[in-house]
């Protein structure tokens, strides 16, 4: 009886244990990632301190091909010595076209619309454009490397004014809603040497402030150098019209700032510097590809002897945002690198590590979901535009 009785209670509890585990979710899945880094205060700014894995692995973005623009048949879907984009809120796709000196705006379908600017010295028109921009009031601004001035251009593509900067700026900018101009300067002339910096502009284009200061492996005693694939540099990169984000790619430091410029967060990620081989060496130093830079009359015969190697890769070749608060460190490849895998860390908005993803180009503008990519024929020099669809944009968590 007593024997009866044990295996009696023993399919019970089988039974309950069955019961419950069909009732509750499974632990495994029901866990949510932990996320394994911390958070601390320096001199008043918070400074998220993440771990060299994100939050939630790898991203996969499933890319589908929505439109191509480039034709050299057609002079309006022509660009034949490079170019740069920006999109607005409406969709419309405005291609900076360098080589003619002009702005082609075309529809969300990639119909052509309109020309904006052209080349020549008067109002509203460009020598060399290097670069393109959208204020708070969606008014566009276009950089001119040649002539050192911001032309803005209203939503109908009338010219509104010309802006001469006083300074160098690399073509790369931020208008803030208030006016100011932040961009990224490389002085060779500085005092105490050359620099590179994160400076602020006053709307007349005067110079109000410097936000941060660069040397890295430039020495104050250089005359000359070479601007090359492994220097450590400045990036910047706008996020909405009240901030921005920048970096010294010799730090894995991004910095977040507000309209005025101050500091409001900073991010990091633990991550162990790559040593420059000496097959990398080697290839710099043989190939000596790069921008000479500097003052006086000593200039070197080649360029290989202007080169200056860092202690280690940089971390980082660009800063990139998406219209959902999403910041993304892209990672500087190996000069040996012939796959053309293009390596991005994606941070939430409050400084989390959220993914690292892989694609075979650098998006240039992310945003609606849609992926937008400038694509250049190695043989021809000619230009595409391309814009991707990513399928999977709803699953891409922003925190």
């Amino acid at each position: 009886m007593r024997k009866s009785n044990n295996s009696l209670l023993t399919l019970w509890i089988a039974g309950l244990s069955l019961t419950l585990a069909m009732l509750l979710p499974n632990q495994a899945q029901s866990q949510k990632p932990v996320w394994k880094g911390k958070i601390v205060m320096e001199k008043g700014v918070k400074v998220v301190k993440n771990p060299s894995e994100p939050l939630y692995s790898e991203f996969a973005f499933e890319l589908e091909e929505d439109f191509s623009l480039g034709n050299p048949n057609d002079d309006n879907y022509y660009f034949p010595k490079g170019a740069n984009i920006a999109v607005d809120d409406q969709g419309n796709l405005y291609v900076l076209d360098i080589g003619n000196a002009r702005i082609q705006k075309y529809d969300s379908s990639g119909r052509y619309l309109q020309t904006i600017a052209r080349k020549g010295q008067g109002p509203g028109e460009l020598q060399f454009p290097s670069q393109l921009a959208f204020d708070s009031e969606g008014s566009l601004w276009v950089q001119d490397s040649f002539t050192r001035a911001l032309s803005s251009f209203a939503v109908d593509g009338i010219f509104k004014k010309s802006t001469v900067l006083r300074a160098n700026l690399q073509p790369s900018f931020f208008i803030s809603k208030e006016g100011f101009i932040y961009g990224l300067e490389i002085n060779p002339m500085a005092p105490g040497g050359p620099r590179m910096a994160v400076i602020k502009l006053n709307p007349d284009g005067t110079q109000a402030e410097t936000i941060a200061e660069f040397h890295g492996e430039l020495k104050a005693n250089q005359s000359w150098y070479a601007l090359h694939s492994y220097t450590n540099r400045p990036y910047l990169c706008a996020l909405d019209p009240s901030s921005f984000c920048y970096g010294f790619s010799a730090d894995y430091r991004i910095f977040l700032a507000d309209s005025q410029g101050k500091t409001v967060l900073i991010i990091e990620k633990e991550e162990k510097p790559t040593p420059i081989s000496g097959k990398e060496k080697g290839l710099m130093l043989k190939e000596g590809k790069g921008i000479m830079l500097g003052v006086g009359r000593s200039r070197p015969a080649r360029m290989q002897d202007a080169v200056v190697l860092p202690p280690h890769r940089p971390y980082f070749s660009r800063l990139s945002s998406d219209d959902m608060g999403r910041i993304y460190v892209s990672r500087a490849p190996s000069i040996l690198n012939k796959d053309k895998t293009r390596v991005s860390d994606i941070f939430a908005a409050d400084g989390i590590y959220l993914y690292q993803t892989k694609l075979s180009f650098w998006p240039e503008v992310i945003k609606a979901g849609l992926l937008y990519e400038i694509r250049r024929n190695e043989e021809t020099g000619d230009i595409k535009i391309i814009r991707h669809r990513v399928k999977n944009w709803e699953k891409m968590k922003t925190g």
